[in-house]
């Protein structure tokens, strides 16, 4: 027994009761107004999570026991027994969700209040290219869609992919190389299939037919194997730019090219789905299969590189050099997430302290919108070489935001990142921050305008949406974020130094007298005709009381 597990009153190790349940015992008669019921009580005893409630002999002796069951002692209320013993075996088959499982899921569904918002954004959290993990036996029990055939030619590019990582191992010859990685592979997957369905949220991961297990182990191996791919094929493009080479011509690029005929936009698509919160599998099958399938001069660093190459065409700002390590990664969303995020060195330095919610209540949580700040003297400023495009700061009356980019992919993107911290409890919620944040600056196209002038804000978004301005409004809507958050202090600041009188009766001199140079020269003009004219006046003054002798 490991020193952390900790003894029950049966002298058993709690670790080991998975599945257990609460027992449900009768002590005594008690007395209530009504009639004379068996107490019950819970006690430190556990029996198997599989036997029914219809096994409770406590409970039925109990319940024939009871004295008078279908009258009370006043008359007026009739007890129907067989809906109280209903309730009664409810309550002992009563377990919490997860009761006693070991592994927290790491991979979930997107929570349904955040399909809410003006339009329907079903759509966002949708894979329209390639299908992975839970989402993949959803691709043939389909209706006909404009998605449903590109969908199930990945399905089928999939097995190209296992036979190209196959072939380029360089440690065996055929056609034992073949068998040997294949059955490594498979192998693998099926010793892991416990730990992948304890990665899903419940009832995430379905599968169907008389070999679950081996369906898992399957499409895992599909799935890891078309991500590891990806992942490779951008890691040595990465390295042939770091080493001033021209990217060449890969030997599996043909079949890549075979994906493009009649779609050509394919694999930008295929890049977006890689990052949708239920279209991930856990990074240990990717790793476990580069261990199978990766040849002596090559580390697991690769897939970190590989990641992050593929992914910067998507990435909100520069993407910092924290190390991030394979072993902490729980998917490829995940990844992307610790990427974009606040440096671990920048937030320590922020002295974060996290709270419960309800310590923090009187902190402010909102900021006026850029045209109210503005009016108040503060001004806005593009942040330049920023660690992460969550790197606000605000100082001396200047509030820098680095630059953001809003086009086709932004909406999907930042959706899927929020979802991933609303569902999973350990992360800071850095990006609901952030988005809650802008939507308390953009209220009106007023105030995109205002960013827009500053660089902050670039609109590229498509017709599609009718007001550009309503974006953050729609990705936060039912989104909860934390009032112990990294922006508390720099609210709080923006909100005192807009409520200084000083600050607004300044910013409103500026505003009305130094806005343009025309203003300034009008206003100097008539300084300089204010002077002229007192000096005029006190020569004046001066020579009537000291007339020249």
């Amino acid at each position: 027994m490991s020193g952390g597990d900790e003894m029950s009153d049966t002298g058993e190790p709690q670790s080991k009761m998975v599945g257990a349940k609460p027992k449900l015992t009768w002590e005594h008669q008690v007395d209530t107004p009504s009639r004379r019921y068996p107490a019950v009580s819970f006690v430190n005893e556990f029996h198997a999570a599989s036997v029914p409630a219809s096994e409770h002999y406590e409970l039925h002796g109990a319940i024939r026991n009871r004295t008078d069951p279908g009258r009370s002692e006043n008359g007026d209320v009739h007890l129907n027994e067989r809906y109280f013993k209903i309730m009664l075996e409810k309550l002992c088959s009563a377990v919490p969700a997860g009761y006693g499982d070991s592994q927290q899921p790491t991979i979930y569904m997107v929570p349904q209040e955040l399909y809410n918002s003006g339009y329907d954004a079903r759509g966002e959290y949708e894979p329209v290219a390639v299908c992975l993990g839970s989402s993949n036996s959803k691709i043939y029990g389909l209706p006909p869609c404009k998605y449903k055939e590109s969908l199930v030619q990945f399905d089928k590019y999939k097995w190209c992919c296992v036979r190209q990582l196959i072939s380029r191992h360089d440690t065996l010859l055929e056609p034992a190389r073949t068998v040997v990685l294949l059955d490594g592979c498979f192998t693998s997957m099926k010793r892991l299939v416990p730990q992948i369905q304890a990665s899903y949220s419940q009832g995430t991961l379905k599968t169907s037919g008389s070999h679950p297990e081996d369906k898992v182990a399957e499409m895992m191996l599909l799935d890891g194997c078309f991500i590891l791919h990806r992942l490779l094929k951008y890691a040595r493009r990465a390295k042939m730019e770091a080493d001033g080479s021209r990217d060449q011509f890969d030997e599996d690029g043909y079949e890549d090219w075979t994906q493009v005929y009649g779609r050509c936009g394919v694999w930008q698509l295929v890049t977006r789905d890689l990052l949708l919160l239920e279209n991930q599998i856990p990074f240990s099958v990717i790793r476990k299969l580069f261990q199978q399938l990766r040849n002596e001069d090559e580390h697991e660093e690769l897939l970190v590189a590989g990641s992050l190459r593929l992914f910067r065409s998507l990435r909100p700002q520069m993407l910092h050099r924290s190390h991030i390590a394979c072993n902490k990664v729980h998917h490829l969303l995940h990844l992307f997430y610790l990427s974009v995020g606040l440096p671990p060195s920048q937030r320590q330095q922020q002295h974060w302290h996290r709270q419960s919610d309800a310590l923090l209540p009187e902190l402010p949580q909102w900021i006026p919108c850029a045209k109210e700040l503005e009016e108040a003297g503060i001004r806005f400023r593009k942040r330049r070489n920023a660690a992460s495009f969550l790197d606000i700061v605000f100082a001396r009356g200047v509030l820098e935001i680095p630059q953001l980019e809003l086009n086709d992919s932004s909406e999907s993107l930042l959706r899927n990142l929020i979802a991933f911290e609303q569902t999973y409890p350990d992360t800071p919620r850095d990006i609901s921050t952030y988005a809650v944040f802008m939507n308390c600056l953009v209220t009106s196209e007023e105030d995109m305008k205002i960013l827009d002038l500053h660089g902050i804000l670039v609109n590229h978004l498509n017709s599609r949406r009718d007001v550009a301005w309503r974006f953050f409004s729609d990705i936060v809507a039912q989104v909860h974020w934390s009032t112990d958050n990294y922006l508390v202090d720099l609210m709080g600041a923006v909100n005192r130094y807009r409520d200084s009188r000083r600050h607004k009766w300044r910013a409103a001199l500026v505003r009305n007298y130094f806005s343009n140079p025309w203003v300034i020269m009008s206003v100097l003009a008539a300084l300089l005709l204010l002077v002229m004219s007192v000096l005029q006046t006190f020569f004046a003054v001066y020579a009537y009381f000291k007339p020249p002798k």
